[in-house]
């Protein structure tokens, strides 16, 4: 398995977002078992151009994040990268129940029917999702002296397989070094954004990552990545339609109602695109805050309140360490 996708948690709390028209840094201390912003920094044309990034070689990436840390004078140096979902690929597989030890193999054979490159292109990273459910009682009495046994095991098990091309790792690890950085960690999108808006709640969400260049739907239940999709179109109709389509299918899926949707990247706070989604979707929608559960200066609410879920991606990677 490749740590630093499941793996452990980092020592550090810098989370980078290497955008696909941005670069946005977030800098986290914690104190108490609580989050506290210390800084955050972005880098972006204020013109109608986009700025691509990436397009642009690592050695360019790399001087911008190093100016970027120097002006915002962020002190730590081990950070949290961002993977683009639309560059990763990750599928949940159903297998039958089996020892630990037998997983990764059946895991690696399973693959091959799964991701839609050669195997020797990527790195395979996979986490067993939990059953839904707790424990149920065999007795009807109602006797809490009566003892209560388990639920029998399930006879398959659940697992979220990811796949990263090899040289999209290899770009992020030679932008981190030449800026400076030790990666401590390559996240994809989805998992850093259920972290920061989601949190620990265990209700079924649909975040929809409205970017300029396309957008990203992804499924939380349970606290986890159900599923993931990436769209090309920003057009508000295609966004209705596509959202409506996995609502669809993941209810049908797995007979489970999404209850919300969430908001999040730079076009969130478009009150036109966010009115026309509240009114057409059957679903209560809300621009998602990535720093509720974040101490911070009350002098930063108002910046953050226009720009915080276009920070969602890298505050969550910040949240990733201990």
């Amino acid at each position: 398995m490749f740590k630093w996708l499941f793996g452990e948690k980092s020592v550090g709390w810098l989370g980078i977002d290497l955008g696909s028209s941005a670069i946005k840094v977030v800098e986290l201390a914690k104190r108490e078992e609580r989050f506290y912003l210390t800084n955050y920094a972005v880098a972006q044309f204020k013109s109608e151009s986009i700025f691509k990034v990436d397009e642009l070689k690592e050695e360019e990436v790399a001087s911008i994040l190093k100016a970027l840390i120097s002006r915002a004078q962020l002190k730590n140096k081990v950070a949290s990268l961002s993977l683009p979902v639309d560059k990763t690929f990750s599928t949940l597989i159903d297998l039958p129940a089996m020892p630990e030890q037998e997983l990764s193999a059946a895991i690696s054979f399973e693959a091959h029917k799964y991701v839609p490159v050669p195997l020797e292109e990527v790195v395979l990273d996979w986490t067993m999702i939990p059953p839904v459910g707790e424990e149920k009682s065999k007795t009807a009495s109602g006797d809490k002296n009566q003892s209560v046994e388990p639920a029998a095991a399930p006879s398959t098990i659940q697992v979220l397989l990811v796949a990263v091309p090899k040289e999209i790792i290899n770009r992020l690890t030679k932008i981190a070094k030449l800026a400076g950085l030790e990666v401590a960690a390559l996240e994809q999108e989805a998992f850093s954004l259920a972290r920061s808006l989601i949190g620990n709640d265990r209700s079924v969400y649909l975040m929809a990552d409205l970017g300029r260049r396309s957008v990203d739907l992804i499924v939380v239940d349970g606290g986890f990545v159900k599923m993931s999709h990436n769209c090309e179109s920003v057009g508000r109709e295609v966004i209705l339609m596509e959202i409506d389509r996995i609502v669809n299918i993941y209810q049908m899926r797995y007979n489970k109602k999404i209850e919300q949707c969430v908001l999040t990247g730079g076009r969130s706070r478009e009150k036109e695109l966010a009115d026309f989604l509240n009114g057409k979707l059957k679903i209560p929608v809300r621009v998602g805050d990535p720093f509720a559960r974040v101490n911070k200066n009350s002098l930063l609410d108002p910046v953050l309140q226009e720009i915080g879920p276009s920070l969602a991606v890298a505050a969550g990677l910040a949240m990733r360490g201990n």
